[in-house]
């Protein structure tokens, strides 16, 4: 009888499980994951807006440049305009400087977006040399006056 005795105290106290100290280091293990997922999170959800943001200021940058190759837009240099169908936030900017050649202009259309916080804020540029329209014009003219004298002169 005594030997049973024994062998349970030595069961009791070999007994295999987990102390409190194992429970508080795994706890404190998996808090720590928990909070490296949760930046990570944050992380790539700003990434995500960063780009959609990014791709909408390119696609608003095309359109106004085609605007303003079309003659929707004047082609005089603007700056910090609004857009008319969205809100404050988008603005947009045109330089019209002389080109690298005779009779070209550069065009350059630059598209903001500042949101409420600094964090969220995107810009995108395009360039383009166009001819300048003031020549083409002067050539009409020029062509159209001398039809004009030809006509007459027959």
């Amino acid at each position: 009888m005594r030997v049973d005795r024994l062998s349970v105290r030595k069961a009791v106290l070999n007994r295999s499980g987990l102390t409190l100290l194992e429970v508080l280091i795994s706890l404190s293990i998996f808090l720590g994951a928990l909070a490296a997922i949760g930046q990570l999170i944050g992380i790539g959800s700003r990434a995500a807006l960063q780009a959609q943001l990014r791709t909408q200021a390119i696609m608003k940058c095309q359109s106004k440049l085609a605007e303003v190759l079309a003659g929707v837009q004047p082609m005089e240099s603007v700056t910090q305009a609004a857009f008319e169908e969205d809100d404050d936030n988008w603005k947009w900017s045109l330089n019209v400087e002389p080109g690298a050649y005779e009779n070209l202009l550069m065009l350059t259309v630059s598209v903001t977006y500042s949101g409420a916080s600094e964090m969220v804020t995107t810009s995108y540029q395009l360039m383009r040399q166009v001819r300048d329209p003031a020549m083409l014009l002067d050539a009409a003219n020029t062509v159209q006056s001398t039809s004009e004298t030809d006509t007459e002169a027959l």
